[in-house]
């Protein structure tokens, strides 16, 4: 009876145990991340902003996550992992954080989700009973203090964890960076840049100036006088697809700038290539600022980079009096997924980059410390220019010379903590109008606004932008290593039944000798 009693206590022990730690569960929320990307877990990025939001008392968070009640699979795992995420986040707040989901049901509820800026998006629900079309809810409205901030629709293409604690610092910061667009040379205008232009406006005031109005303003005027604008106002210049010189006051000017711990972006336009019915050629447009970059110690070779590892383009071909358009491999628009171990580049899986020139190291008397940032694959090579495009040509290994070119690189100088970074061509960043109109990879747009984040030295967002929203590929793996992973696989369960098979022989074995050994002494 004793044992009995004993046993019963155990039992009730165990399942008060089991309901206080539901209990506990329900108002502490703990999820522990074993990814080796830590992509369950908040950075300390995002850690930083919930220390400036505790220290704003005032400053509460009130977060409304209009959800449909029917989701397909795939919405309910995003919808999922959001929660989980936003639930994080009030963990480790300590100032009112609220989280609070709404199911718009009613066309009144509807109504109210469009105006505060939520996105319907049709989808096609599956059940086992029926298939059906409809819109579903699935956006944020973030209330933080007096300022509102909306994320329309979510899906997998949006960083969660990047794009709340954005909006979080965003809301908080009073000061943002300022990036200034350089004009005058033809260069990029924002219209020709949406997919850059439009998140980077979330981080930063940007503004587009002419240096002759710096040169003109240095001339007879000091930069001790207050009021006036100031090139070192700005945290960041970008000066992207110039297409004509800088004059040699404009480089001295830039010069200046950087000697004050300016930061510059530079995506030339160096390498242009034209193709169409009446050309096919590609030619080098040098500007000035390929000067300024070898004074600093990076050259800029006069070149067109091929590689294996290359995007493809659409060619008209002629069958008598018939013409259809035929895609075909393009070694000039060149996939880089090569990327050197910096903070600028991590998360990215590939960037698509069309007519670019290699760069190299060179010595020179100034402090720049050079890093290469992006290099071609193992089997590329260059092209010294003018060239001829040769639709027609069949590629050989051969022509593939000049494996690891550095396409885009980081000059960085310690002592006054200027900084660049420089891309041979600028066409990877551009979208372009109306009929020639083209949507960008992401990663190219990833690259230049960590580059821009990290010269703007607001670098706590750079990690979490790709968190989330791409997943890495595998690393490709030899025949030889496929080879022997197939055997292991094929064989070693069979190895295991075997040895397992004899262990139950030998052991049965020894039972029926010490019976017949009993026996035998009885």
């Amino acid at each position: 009876m004793i044992i009995m009693h004993t046993k019963k206590k155990t039992y009730l022990l165990i399942i008060a145990l089991i309901v206080l730690l539901n209990i506990i569960s329900y108002f502490l929320f703990i999820r522990i991340d074993t990814t080796s990307s830590k992509r369950y877990s908040l950075s300390n990025a995002s850690k930083e902003v919930i220390k400036k939001l505790e220290n704003q008392p005032d400053t509460p968070v009130t977060i409304d996550f209009y959800l449909s009640k029917e989701l397909p699979p795939e919405a309910r795992k995003i919808a999922k992992e959001f929660i989980s995420l936003l639930q994080e986040y009030r963990s480790i707040c300590r100032t009112q954080f609220n989280i609070n989901i709404i199911h718009p049901s009613d066309a009144l509820q509807k109504i109210e989700a469009e105006h505060v800026g939520i996105i319907p998006v049709i989808v096609e629900i599956k059940d086992i009973d029926y298939e059906k079309i409809q819109n579903i809810y699935m956006g944020a409205v973030f209330h933080v203090g007096t300022k509102t901030n909306v994320i329309p629709h979510l899906d997998n293409t949006i960083a969660f964890e990047y794009e709340t604690t954005r909006i979080l610092k965003q809301s908080i910061d009073t000061v943002r960076p300022k990036i200034a667009f350089v004009t005058g040379h033809q260069e990029a205008s924002f219209p020709l840049m949406p997919q850059l232009i439009n998140p980077l406006s979330e981080l930063a005031e940007l503004s587009a100036i002419n240096l002759e109005t710096f040169i003109d303003l240095s001339s007879s005027l000091s930069d001790n006088v207050p009021n006036l604008p100031k090139l070192n106002d700005y945290d960041v210049l970008c000066i992207v697809a110039p297409k004509t010189n800088f004059s040699n006051r404009e480089k001295e000017i830039l010069n200046k700038y950087l000697d004050k711990g300016g930061r510059l972006f530079i995506a030339l336009q160096h390498a242009v290539g034209q193709i169409n019915e009446n050309r096919n050629t590609g030619f080098i447009n040098e500007t000035g600022l390929e000067d300024i970059l070898a004074d600093k110690g990076l050259k800029v070779q006069n070149d067109f980079v091929i590689d294996n590892n290359c995007g493809s383009i659409t060619v008209n071909q002629y069958n008598g009096f018939m013409r259809f358009p035929r895609e075909i491999r393009f070694p000039y628009i060149v996939k880089i997924n090569n990327f050197s171990d910096n903070i600028i580049t991590r998360n990215l899986n590939m960037l698509l980059m069309p007519y670019i020139s290699s760069m190299k190291q060179v010595k020179t008397n100034t402090t720049y410390i050079y890093t290469p940032l992006a290099m071609t694959s193992s089997i590329s090579g260059t092209q010294q220019a003018p060239i001829f495009f040769n639709l027609t040509r069949q590629w050989q290994r051969d022509d593939f010379n000049k494996p690891q070119s550095v396409v885009a690189a980081l000059l960085s100088n310690d002592d006054n903590n200027s900084a660049i970074i420089a891309v041979s061509n600028a066409d990877f960043l551009i979208n372009n109008l109306g009929l020639y109109s083209r949507i960008l990879q992401q990663d190219n747009v990833n690259f230049a606004l960590n580059s821009l984040e990290w010269l703007a030295d607001d670098s706590g967002l750079i990690n979490l932008r790709g968190k989330l929203s791409t997943f890495s590929s595998l690393k490709a793996v030899d025949k030889r290593s496929k080879l022997i992973v197939q055997y292991i696989n094929f064989l070693l369960p069979l190895f295991t039944i075997f040895i397992f098979a004899g262990i139950r022989l030998q052991v049965k074995k020894n039972k029926r000798l010490r019976r017949m050994g009993n026996t035998a002494i009885v």
